[in-house]
């Protein structure tokens, strides 16, 4: 019986994933080679600040896909036949046990990414999956109905190939996107989704103090130009969600930023053009109420400062920063207060703005983009353009919100590719 060689270009989660699956599950003798530039899953070990937030418990697959903001009706095939339940029964049967935390994304019970690295790594030698780290390929083309890849060292002949690279906005060279682009596929524009944003204005000395459940609101406007002599309006709205965020030296960070910055991947803003955010920090508080109790609150304490009264609802050192970028002064008393104070206060409470200039690139999480989806067959991960040629994972134009979804699409749409060589 004749061998089918297969070649996995990338080591990472997705890779080994793919290649597990297809050794598993191969009815004829298989040989598969793991071709690995640095350190196989060396990147597995940062994701869920190196506890692997390897899921997120969604079973239904529909509303597991609409948290990719690229790539959502195209996972569908591959969520209905191998969800989160089947990606957690799998790592169950393959020694990993998992949790899932209020919030529901998945961990293994080691609170370990090692632990996931270890057992694909043990996976892999028990299946006689060939492992080369350090081995960077150059070139792949077909000779026929063979696949030719060559590597830095040797060229070897393969019946069949998966690309499964991951994403980057930065590390070009010798990627999956220049492999694929070899074949004639398309690769959608590169940007760095789920980053942290850079702001104008200058909050550093409030630096990692967080916001729990504020409501952030981004505006943008395509034809507004910081020369335009007309003054600027809020553009159109873009998204609005809910969630946690934490003041940085430079911006803003955190989980309802990293889901706005997805969103904003393909806006073309900057310090000319800016993204407008308006934060509401207590959107649960009607705002006619608020303004009714902050009235009550000044007449009641008339000797009080500003400052202290409004600790009451955020932290002293964000209402500080807050009322002095708002020219406010915290020590004023509320007897002192006017009605153009009021109208400034409850502005700040519930529309503070913020000037967004750019993403914090240097804190990439995950990238948007890649290899078109229009080009790659859903239900088998294989290529519309070459027979044999398949892809999975982030090398695809497929990113996920932050919550175990990018880890989610890496073995679903690994697994299917393995299943399907």
């Amino acid at each position: 019986m004749n061998i089918q060689n297969i070649a996995i270009i990338g080591g990472g989660p997705a890779g080994f994933m793919a290649a597990v699956a297809a050794a598993e599950n191969s009815s004829g003798k298989i040989n598969i080679n793991i071709l690995e530039k640095n350190i196989p899953l060396k990147t597995i070990l940062y994701t869920g600040n190196g506890r692997c937030n390897l899921s997120n418990k969604i079973y239904d697959y529909k509303e597991l896909a609409s948290n990719y903001p690229r790539g959502e009706k195209f996972l569908y095939s591959a969520f209905s036949r191998f969800g989160v339940k089947e990606t957690l029964d799998w790592f169950y049967r393959h020694g990993v046990e998992t949790y899932v935390q209020e919030d529901n994304r998945v961990f293994p019970t080691t609170d370990k990414a090692s632990t996931v690295r270890d057992m694909f790594i043990e996976k892999a030698e028990n299946l006689s999956i060939n492992i080369l780290s350090h081995t960077s390929t150059k070139k792949i083309f077909k000779k026929e109905d063979k696949f030719i890849v060559q590597m830095e060292n040797f060229t070897k002949e393969y019946d069949k190939v998966i690309i499964a690279t991951g994403g980057s906005s930065r590390d070009l060279q010798n990627s999956g996107y220049e492999l694929a682009k070899s074949f004639g596929h398309t690769v959608k524009e590169l940007k760095p989704s789920l980053t942290a944003l850079r702001i104008k204005e200058n909050f550093a000395e409030i630096a990692g103090v967080s916001v729990k459940n504020a409501e952030v609101s981004t505006f943008f406007n395509e034809f507004w130009i910081a020369s335009s002599q007309a003054p600027r309006n809020d553009g159109r709205l873009i998204t609005k969600f809910k969630g946690d965020f934490v003041f940085t030296h430079k911006g803003v960070s955190g989980p309802v930023i990293f889901k706005t910055s997805a969103y904003c991947a393909y806006l073309d803003y900057s310090k000319n053009n800016p993204l407008l955010l308006k934060i509401n920090f207590l959107p649960e508080i009607d705002r006619e109420f608020l303004e009714k109790e902050l009235l009550e609150e000044f007449n009641s304490n008339p000797h009080k400062s500003l400052g202290n009264i409004l600790k009451k609802y955020l932290p002293k050192s964000l209402i500080d920063a807050l009322l002095e970028e708002s020219s406010l002064d915290t020590d004023k008393k509320a007897s002192q207060i006017t009605k153009e104070d009021r109208k400034k206060i409850l502005k700040i409470l519930t529309e503070t703005e913020l000037t967004v200039v750019s993403p914090e690139t240097e804190g990439e999480i995950v990238t948007a983009g890649g290899i078109s989806l229009k080009e790659i067959n859903p239900k088998t991960m294989e290529s519309k353009l070459v027979s044999g040629l398949y892809f999975c994972g982030e090398v695809m134009d497929i990113d996920g919100l932050t919550g175990g979804f990018n880890l989610q699409a890496c073995w679903s749409t690994a697994y299917i590719a393995g299943m399907s060589i």
